[in-house]
């Protein structure tokens, strides 16, 4: 198995011998071998009280690609650790099941499950048959909170897209505790894309959401920022066994 690590951290990156280390910022692109993922993201606003959990918004973006243009590997699952400092709320949030999404257009997974919509965004896939030049499709990404499951909050996540044939995807992310520095943590499957013969190749999503519960106004996001920076950490499996991991670390600015 070929493992490529990338780590970004407020002191610098450590070099160990049994894997490759890139130091990289939110925003960068890395290499490894013939991979190349790219990944652009933040919260707003970045200053945040230093103790006290702020609503925010997160945006994220990413790329694959190939260096040889080659077709990119299916990406199988991806694990994502968020900073302790970060909190997901979702008391009182409507809630959806993925029941209720499968076989839906876009329009009717938001006018089933709309109350619960907490994001939403865009997803591209590289298509490749067999004597056939790849080719790109894309469609839009809604993003819904789901029931939660053993008390954990539940994100379920809805595309719509013509690959080449009309087709609904939805999957979710059961959102559990971490350790250390990291306080939550989810394992995202990607549905496998016209029989394994497409690949993710883009995505950006905006998740925000506020409501109101028991008289008071909640959002599904906050955190604070006691240090000045906040960490999230990132685990790409592929379909030939490439695995790309990486610490990522953006800054806030700390307040009160």
């Amino acid at each position: 198995m070929r493992r490529g690590r990338i780590w970004a951290l407020a002191s610098g990156a450590a070099v160990l011998s049994i894997a490759l280390i890139v130091s990289i910022a939110m925003g960068e692109t890395v290499r490894y071998e013939n991979l190349i993922v790219s990944i652009e993201g933040g919260v707003t606003p970045t200053k945040l009280s230093k103790r006290t959990p702020t609503p925010i918004s997160l945006t994220v973006s990413g790329s694959i690609k190939t260096a040889d243009g080659s077709h990119v590997p299916a990406l199988r699952t991806l694990a994502l650790k968020f900073d302790r400092h970060g909190q997901i709320y979702t008391k009182g949030l409507p809630t959806c099941t993925m029941g209720k999404l499968q076989s839906t257009l876009t329009a009717q997974a938001k006018k089933a499950c709309g109350p619960a919509l907490v994001g939403t965004g865009r997803v591209s896939a590289q298509i490749a048959f067999p004597e056939q030049p790849p080719f790109n499709a894309s469609g839009p990404l809604l993003i819904f909170n789901g029931a939660p499951k053993g008390g954990r909050p539940v994100l379920i996540f809805h595309v719509y897209a013509h690959v080449p044939a009309p087709t609904t995807f939805v999957t979710e992310g059961v959102i559990g505790k971490a350790s250390g520095k990291y306080g939550t943590s989810t394992l995202i499957q990607i549905p496998t894309i016209v029989g394994g013969q497409g690949s993710l190749i883009s995505f950006k999503a905006t998740v925000h959401k506020t409501w109101a519960y028991k008289g008071q106004k909640k959002s599904l996001l906050l955190a604070s920022c006691p240090t000045g920076h906040l960490y999230a950490h990132g685990e790409f499996s592929f379909a030939d066994h490439t695995e790309i991991s990486g610490d990522v670390a953006r800054s806030c600015t700390p307040s009160g």
